[in-house]
């Protein structure tokens, strides 16, 4: 049998516009000689032109066998048609997308050898190929590609059988070894040829190609010669058997398509498995059914158009890696409400011999229609019609699959988008308290990444306190699912935070599945009860220290003021007039302090004149009346510009802190300083210091270093507040530098007198 490749060529594409004939024509003739697959049938076919010329040089005018009486007129054109068809007894062998036809080309040629004389027998052999191109339509490029390997081979056997061989007339010894040398060197010649065309169409090298080509082929030239030499020694010895001999060549015609119908299950399993994975991985897979389903049932074109749109997905044996988007034919359109697989051969497009149409539907959903055209087959089996309708509709479960995915994608996006950025701490643990989940907000909150959480018991990441029942992190039970609880917990950094643990958990017959837990941080809560009783304790305390003097003075006079002299009396209203002033202050202040923070500016009522800085301090110092203060100041007068009575508040306060926020048995050094510009009042107290990230929230209203857990110190917060938006209303500030468990030091500055 022989062998021959095919390859298919592609449309030529629309023409230029604007450009002359000429151009066009030499543009399209340099881009011809530029493919490598004509190259290589240009070479082959001046290959077969010089062997061809050393038959008709070399070889003699007379045939190897005698006995024929047929007048050679007519015994070649008989010849000839035999050849043609041996030649259309085709098994067709695929290479990926190389196709390999075997026939029994071989066996007529040795017959064609051993009939008749080398020109006549090359003549035949040439006549009998171009004939069977015609009745088979092949490709220009297949068909000149095929003469031209063809030739070369035919003229290698010739040359070997006739002057090897001889023209004994006869059957003998040497004509036997030469025939089979003969056929062996034209296998060989054919299948170097060939493989250079199939290397290049897969991408292989060719010589990789022939070694594993190389033992089919040899078995083919076994069977080539043992059925050219019986035929040609039946033919002249006993012709009346010549039909008989129709049945071994039909015998391995038969094996050798099994062979090929073996081969293209294989391939196409391959395919099919491949077709498999890319459904089951549900990405890009109308693409990918095209391209492998295209594949394994070697069609022509594959389409797919989807359902509700005009334009189809295609991809061509032409350009087997490429898939195209374009409008759709017509007859596809027409075909697409069919319910169930159809084959066409009707009303499609010229040179279409037969399409298979099937739906991509599933569920009750249709997703397009699937067409594949062949131009070469008249009619596809029923076994592969119900397998390409199975396979468009394993498509259609896929491409419902992924859209179900997306969705199940977005909606899981949407929860975790919600998840992440949620203000709650959101802990999902399972059956075991083992954390599964663990959000941003609770990273914040506990202070633990969530790298570290996950995976681990739950009991490990809240460190509740020795009075509180570590159960309390599991209050649920099969019968009481969902319910709440209050802790108080740990953080690693030492913070005690409060919290509120809301669970929502599942239950099965083995006990606790899952549990969704959302906690909420109610330290602040618990800050804002602790600051409003202490801020009512404060007011009653500050109120009720002037008021105090104010009252027991104002019932002294009453009682015994006609009996106490001018100057007792002159100081008692002086200090009822103080008080009363202090009291003012503290209202003032306490009515500003409300004000401030609701969008609106307060311009605070603060007056300017020169103030010995020294004398106020060491006023305010007297006032407070703690042995702590140290006082460091010059020995003259320091002039500053500021309010004096809002100044001595700025100081109560600084002072006051100090004192408050240090040890009972700890100092507070208060400096006094100046230079050309500015006057300042250092406070330095030695108590646990302010943290970095809170040495400007001090000076907002209210807020105040504490653990707000615990709340160890009395005290508003609105002191440094008040102190800071007084300095600067007089010209200055009031600043702040602290060191953690050192101390702090908190300095006013005022400007100097005009």
């Amino acid at each position: 049998m022989s062998a021959s490749a095919q390859r298919d060529e592609a449309a030529p594409g629309p023409r230029a516009v604007g450009r002359p004939a000429p151009t066009r024509a030499a543009a399209a003739l340099r881009a011809r000689l530029r493919d490598p697959i004509l190259r290589r049938v240009a070479a082959v076919g001046l290959l077969g032109a010089i062997l061809a010329a050393l038959v008709v040089a070399l070889a003699g005018d007379r045939e190897v066998l005698h006995g024929i009486t047929v007048p050679t007129a007519v015994l070649l054109p008989g010849l000839a048609l035999l050849t043609c068809l041996a030649e259309i007894t085709v098994v067709r062998l695929r290479h990926g997308e190389a196709v390999e036809e075997l026939s029994l080309y071989e066996a007529a040629l040795v017959i064609d050898v051993l009939l008749l004389p080398p020109r006549e027998a090359l003549l035949a052999a040439a006549a009998g190929l171009v004939a069977a191109s015609v009745v088979q339509r092949r490709p220009m490029v297949k068909a000149a590609f095929n003469l031209g390997t063809y030739t070369a081979a035919v003229s290698v056997l010739i040359l070997i059988v006739h002057l090897a061989g001889g023209s004994p007339g006869t059957v003998t010894p040497r004509v036997l070894v030469a025939v089979v040398a003969g056929t062996f060197a034209f296998t060989a010649v054919n299948l170097c040829c060939l493989a250079q065309v199939l290397g290049l169409i897969n991408g292989r090298p060719p010589w990789t190609v022939v070694r594993a080509e190389a033992r089919l082929s040899a078995y083919m030239a076994l069977g080539t010669v043992a059925t050219g030499l019986t035929t040609t020694v039946i033919a002249l010895h006993a012709p009346l058997l010549l039909p008989f001999m129709a049945m071994p060549a039909l015998a391995v015609t038969y094996a050798y398509r099994a062979a090929a119908r073996e081969a293209d299950e294989r391939a196409r399993s391959a395919c099919l498995l491949r077709l498999s994975h890319a459904l089951a991985e549900r990405e890009d897979v109308e693409r990918r059914f095209l391209l492998l389903v295209r594949e394994a049932f070697d069609a022509e074109l594959a389409l797919i158009l989807p359902e509700g749109q005009d334009e189809a997905l295609s991809v061509t044996a032409a350009e087997p890696a490429v898939v195209r988007r374009g409008a759709a034919p017509s007859w596809l359109g027409a075909a697409r409400d069919i319910d169930g697989p159809a084959q066409l051969s009707e009303h499609v497009e010229p040179g279409v011999r037969h399409v298979v149409v099937v739906p991509v539907a599933a569920g009750g959903r249709r997703f397009g229609t699937a067409a594949f055209v062949s131009r070469t087959r008249s009619r596809m089996s029923t076994g592969d019609v119900t397998l390409l309708a199975s396979l468009a509709n394993a498509l259609a479960v896929s491409l419902r699959g992924a859209q179900h995915l997306d969705r199940l994608v977005e909606e899981t996006s949407k929860l975790q988008a919600v998840v992440e950025q949620s203000a709650e701490g959101i802990m999902v643990v399972d059956g075991d308290a083992l954390v599964q989940m663990w959000n941003p907000a609770l990273e914040a909150l506990t202070r633990v990444p969530a790298a570290e959480a996950l995976g681990r018991p739950m009991a490990q990441l809240f460190d509740v306190s020795a009075q509180q029942d570590s159960g309390s992190l599991m209050p649920v039970s099969p019968g009481t699912p969902r319910a709440a609880a209050e802790l108080t917990i740990q953080r690693p950094d030492g913070e005690q935070r409060r919290i509120r643990m809301a669970h929502s958990a599942s239950f099965a017959a083995d006990g606790l599945t899952r549990d969704v837990i959302v906690i909420s941080d109610l330290t602040r809560e618990y800050r804002t009860e602790r600051l409003k009783s202490d801020f009512i304790a404060m007011v009653s305390h500050e109120l009720r220290t002037p008021l105090t003097p104010i009252v027991g003075y104002v019932d002294l006079l009453r009682k015994r003021g006609d009996r106490m002299t001018p100057q007792k009396r002159s100081e008692a209203l002086e200090l009822i007039g103080d008080r009363a002033a202090h009291l003012s202050r503290l209202v003032e202040d306490l009515l500003l302090a409300s004000r401030f923070g609701d969008g609106e500016e307060i311009a605070l009522d603060v007056s300017g004149a020169s103030h010995d800085l020294r004398a106020l301090v060491a006023q305010v110092v007297q006032d407070l009346g703690s042995p702590r203060v140290v006082v460091t100041a010059p020995d003259v007068p320091v002039p500053a510009y500021c309010d004096g009575g809002r100044t001595l508040q700025v100081l109560a306060n600084l002072i006051g802190n100090g004192l408050k926020y240090s040890a009972e048995d700890a100092t507070v050094e208060v400096t006094v300083r100046a230079t050309e510009q500015a006057v300042y009042v250092d406070v330095r107290d030695h108590g646990r210091g302010i943290p970095a990230d809170a040495l400007e929230r001090v000076f907002e209203k209210f807020y105040r270093v504490e653990d707000p857990m615990t709340m160890s110190t009395s005290g508003t917060g609105i002191g440094l507040f008040l102190a800071r938006r007084l300095a600067r209303a007089m010209g200055g500030d009031v600043t702040v530098v602290s060191t953690l468990d050192v101390g702090s030091a908190f300095t006013l500055s005022l400007g100097r007198p005009y």
